[in-house]
């Protein structure tokens, strides 16, 4: 019944126990008495925040399987978004009434990113530099998995030391795969 008009409806639980903000009570116009918070409740004179654990999204079947099964324009619901909806290739938004993609500006990670979870894929394989710098136009959600790959790779050929030339031969070996795989 809830969603005969509406899009969408979340249900939420106010984590009230979390910074002991269950003891707070509700202030003057002129603001709100301490002892303020750090993150939950009453945080300043003049506000308060609400940690809240999402319990349902309540959505029409038609939006809900648009996200699922991927995204196309016609699938958002007949609203202004200024804000915006993202998947992994494109920004979704519109201000009359249909939805337009903007593709993703594709940007290098750092090496220091790259390197910081290069150092968390394995306690013995290690990267140079050189061959991290293969791997920066990786996007941030298939970077683990890439990672992981590599040291697969390593440990198959007893490297402990991945170089460039090493990343090199580990991208032939997957390109030859990914060709083997579309015959």
């Amino acid at each position: 019944m809830v969603l005969t008009d509406a899009i969408e409806a979340i249900e939420c639980t106010w984590m009230r126990e979390l910074d002991g903000a269950d003891k707070d009570v509700a202030g003057e116009l002129s603001g709100y008495e301490g002892p303020y918070h750090d993150f939950n409740g009453i945080t300043s004179k003049f506000g308060a925040h609400f940690i809240l654990r999402v319990d349902k999204i309540l959505m029409k079947k038609r939006y809900s399987d648009a996200i699922i099964n991927g995204v196309r324009a016609k699938d958002f619901p007949p609203l202004p978004v200024d804000y915006g909806y993202r998947d992994s290739k494109n920004f979704w938004f519109h201000r009359k009434t249909r939805m337009r993609a903007e593709l993703l500006q594709m940007r290098q990670a750092s090496l220091a990113s790259v390197r910081y979870a290069a150092d968390r894929a394995d306690d013995k394989v290690k990267f140079t530099d050189e061959a991290l710098m293969t791997v920066l136009a990786v996007p941030r959600v298939f970077l683990p998995l890439v990672l992981k790959g590599c040291v697969d790779w390593a440990k198959e050929n007893g490297v402990e030391l991945i170089t460039e030339e090493h990343m090199k031969i580990i991208n032939d070996k997957r390109a030859k795969e990914k060709e083997k795989n579309k015959k």
